[in-house]
């Protein structure tokens, strides 16, 4: 499900007539049952299919409490996290966030975790191997190549018996079928978000838009990139320069060297959106060297740029800012789900969460934070405002 922006879209985690809207619908959806099966404690479970709420859209006010799904005399639980990647900080931050929600649940007793260092044998082989191991809940990052490639592995998981939940990017199967469910954001919806952003931002003069992805091919680039052109199609007066996402493989030095690119051709650029924050440094570095004024963004969000946007601003007049979360926190709604469905429980969770601006410059949306507002002052550059850990467990991870 999509839903198109209007001028004044409300922030991350606020209540609205659309989060109403997300929640009747997400109550509404069908979940994965087993059969014979009410979910309830003591029911036959089964490792694919669970009343889970798998495959339903909702806000972030659907978010529930491991405690729910972990009650005192749980069966024990190992636990198991593939991250198709493993590079960045962004990995970093979600691995943390996904062991503080496992210590929160006494009866998992060990996380083991597998950086596939975007090497597709070495992700795979670390689901099998983790399956080979009777480890009873995998949570998979299918970022290692495109998503479906990750199937026969997750599969092969399912079948030796583990609860496998994919996180953070399309795998590309079926919930129910190829592996219990895929949490994540609604990846065009965000496109929308930063498009109906930029739409207005640009206002009516408009102006070209041009849209920064990760490595070429990924699934969660080329689908934000639909929410984007979603977005535009209602905006003549605005323009998208490029056919699809341009790759810069999530690197801060990549896209330098594509912006600086970009730049030379002289072609005008109004409007800068990046699927990714920390990609932006490299960005504004292009624009700085070419001696342009950096024009606004929409990303998600990252310290340095909420810490940095005054700054920033002082010297380049044209800039502004939007973000959505970067949903760091994605890992946490996959482990409850997998730990509700192991348990025999019931999870009324959504799988993807709609995900409106977070942050914002310019105050065009409702309820946004402005960038000083979301800044951690105490966390460093490369820490996730939108992040659910506390300021202990940043400071540790980033120590």
């Amino acid at each position: 499900m999509s839903m198109t922006m209007t001028s004044k879209r409300t922030a991350f985690g606020a209540v609205s007539a659309a989060a109403v809207s997300a929640l009747i619908l997400a109550g509404c959806t069908s979940t994965n049952v087993s059969e014979g099966s009410d979910g309830g404690e003591g029911d036959e479970r089964s490792n694919l299919t669970a009343d889970i709420a798998s495959g339903t859209f909702g806000t972030t006010d659907q978010f529930g409490s491991i405690e729910d799904f972990c009650p005192e005399g749980a069966e024990e639980m190992t636990l198991g996290v593939v991250d198709g990647g493993g590079l960045n900080s962004w990995s970093k931050t979600v691995l943390a966030e996904i062991e503080s929600e496992a210590a929160r649940c006494d009866a998992i007793t060990s996380v083991e975790y597998v950086a596939g260092r975007f090497d597709l044998e070495a992700t795979t082989s670390g689901i099998t191997s983790l399956a080979a191991k009777g480890t009873d809940i995998i949570l998979v990052v299918p970022t290692a190549g495109p998503g479906e490639a990750h199937l026969p592995a997750m599969r092969q998981a399912v079948s030796a018996g583990s609860y496998v939940v994919a996180i953070a990017s399309d795998p590309q199967g079926a919930a129910g079928t190829d592996f219990l469910d895929y949490a994540d954001w609604s990846t065009e919806f965000v496109g929308e978000s930063w498009g109906g952003w930029a739409v207005d931002v640009l206002g009516d003069e408009g102006g070209n838009v041009v849209f920064l992805g990760g490595p070429a091919g990924n699934l969660v680039s080329t689908q934000q990139f639909t929410g984007v052109q979603t977005a535009l199609s209602s905006a003549p007066q605005v323009t998208l320069l490029n056919d699809e996402p341009i790759a810069t493989n999530w690197d801060p030095a990549e896209a330098q060297q594509v912006m600086a690119g970009l730049l030379g051709q002289g072609e005008q650029i109004d409007a800068i959106i990046i699927d990714y924050g920390a990609v932006a440094a490299g960005v504004i570095r292009a624009y700085e060297a070419a001696g342009i004024s950096v024009p606004p963004i929409a990303t998600t969000d990252d310290n340095s740029l909420s810490c940095g946007f005054e700054t920033l601003k002082a010297d380049n007049p044209t800039y502004e800012l939007a973000t959505v979360s970067s949903r760091t926190w994605v890992g946490r709604i996959g482990l409850r789900k997998a730990v509700a469905a192991f348990q025999g429980l019931s999870n009324s969770e959504a799988s993807f969460i709609e995900l409106p601006i977070f942050e914002d410059s310019a105050g065009i949306v409702d309820g946004a934070l402005a960038p000083n507002e979301a800044c951690l002052p105490d966390s460093p550059p490369d820490a996730t405002p939108s992040t659910l850990l506390t300021a202990d467990e940043i400071a540790a991870l980033f120590s």
